[in-house]
């Protein structure tokens, strides 16, 4: 099994219930997909790497790997993209989502980028685990309506988090577009 971790960059600590629900998944053997920023994905690698947990591939869009504590096998995910704000970010994000069964992730209530993985992975069927950091809460969604119907309390996050997904798709198809118009003049 497969688990992305991931949160928000104003979180650079593991809380309890996550660190149990970490511990419960170690014990199975599973295959950790984390970033490289700091905040959330530096803090889970600290807590991975304390435990010397081998099974982590880090994955960052960077252009460069800026944070692996556990010296574990990485990979750089191409985006294409000269810009250096979030957008670059989102390749990896979605690379992780797409090949992972659930997500962990750890919430402030105003980050869009988690929130856009949690949203990814419930629209592609797959459970997320969310922390959220204001309640100090693990909260358990498998489907976009439960998510949906709880979100109604950050409705600007979550305005926020779609629109980034949308724009992805968006960047996503012209690209396939572009793909197959090279194919077919070449």
């Amino acid at each position: 099994m497969k688990i992305v971790l991931g949160g928000s960059r104003h979180l650079e600590y593991i809380p309890n219930e996550v660190a149990e629900k970490l511990d419960g998944w170690i014990a199975n053997d599973v295959q950790f997909l984390v970033g490289d920023a700091p905040g959330s994905d530096r803090a889970f690698q600290s807590f991975l790497q304390k435990r010397k947990y081998p099974n982590v591939l880090v994955l960052s869009s960077a252009g460069m790997i800026r944070n692996n504590l556990g010296n574990w096998p990485t990979e750089l995910v191409e985006s294409g993209l000269k810009s250096k704000s979030h957008s670059v970010h989102a390749f990896k994000d979605r690379k992780m989502t797409a090949v992972s069964d659930v997500g962990l992730m750890i919430w402030d209530c105003e980050s869009a980028g988690t929130l856009s993985n949690v949203i990814d992975l419930l629209k592609q069927g797959k459970e997320c685990a969310l922390w959220i950091a204001p309640d100090s809460e693990l909260c358990n969604f498998d489907n976009y309506d439960s998510l949906n119907r709880w979100l109604v309390k950050y409705p600007d996050v979550k305005l926020e988090a779609e629109s980034r997904l949308a724009k992805f798709a968006k960047r996503e198809a012209k690209k396939q577009i572009d793909n197959n118009q090279e194919t077919l003049f070449n």
